[in-house]
């Protein structure tokens, strides 16, 4: 029995009495140029970079928001009242 595996697409003949191999033929694999493997490398290398620099003003525009709420829940605050003292203060 002829079989063609859906993965790498190798074609295999199976023994049906036992299911053993009996013989395999792969495919063969197109490497691809130089050329192209240094444009997918740009590619990649662009897409990296600009990964990079949203997620970097990300974090910024964030630590600027969590500082503008810092600020004003500090002119929130009453500066009036005591700070309760805990059991332990006492000791």
């Amino acid at each position: 029995m002829e079989v063609i595996c859906p993965c790498c697409e190798t074609r295999l003949q199976v023994d049906k009495k036992t299911g053993e191999i009996i013989w395999q033929e792969k495919k063969e694999k197109v490497m691809p140029s130089l050329a192209d493997m240094v444009k997918e490398h740009d590619a990649h290398k662009k897409e990296q970079e600009s990964l990079f620099n949203k997620r970097s003003q990300v974090q910024k525009d964030r630590s600027r928001i969590l500082e503008e709420k810092f600020k004003e829940a500090q002119k929130h605050v009453d500066k009036s009242k005591d700070i309760p003292l805990r059991d332990i203060d006492f000791d």
